[in-house]
């Protein structure tokens, strides 16, 4: 009759017995920052940020995930990662996107073209903040402030910012 043959490793035979796999960590980088915002106070726990996978960024944007792989692999946006890879949407990665589906959707400019304005945008963020810093304090800044408001209604950017 037929017989099994023993695997390989198991008790009696030659071979040394196999090694156990490595630990997993036992906590992932979102946990870790979760039980580290445990112990701040009440008035740093209301400015934590909510960061969501990629499926649920699909859905909140109405689009597929794809989608949102290919803008990051263009380098339109820049997604956290867990030690594990998984891609973590914060919300001002949605509200990035938000943008690049106005520029793109409502405007019309393909990629090539978002990518451009999306750097405009950033250059004028940044101006309108070294100005905000400069003028704090003072009648200017409210003006700055509006000027800004202004330019972006004009370029029909929906920010909050």
């Amino acid at each position: 009759m037929y017989q099994r043959s023993r695997p390989q490793g198991a008790a009696g035979s030659d071979l040394p017995p196999q090694a156990p796999p490595p630990p997993r960590p036992q906590y992932s980088e979102v946990a870790r920052i979760r039980e580290e915002d445990r112990e701040d106070t009440p008035e740093q726990a209301m400015h934590m940020e909510g960061v969501y996978i990629i499926s649920v960024a699909a859905r909140l944007l109405d689009m597929h995930p794809q989608t949102l792989r290919k803008y990051e692999r263009l380098g339109l946006i820049r997604p956290g990662r867990t030690i594990g890879m998984l891609r973590l949407y914060s919300r001002d990665d949605i509200r990035r996107v938000r943008l690049i589906q106005h520029l793109a959707g409502n405007l019309g400019l393909n990629l090539a073209g978002v990518e451009f304005a999306l750097g405009m945008v950033e250059d004028l963020l940044a101006l309108r903040q070294r100005l905000s810093a400069t003028t704090e304090g003072t009648h200017l800044q409210q003006a700055v402030e509006q000027e800004f408001a202004a330019l972006f209604r004009s370029m029909d950017l929906p920010l909050e910012d």
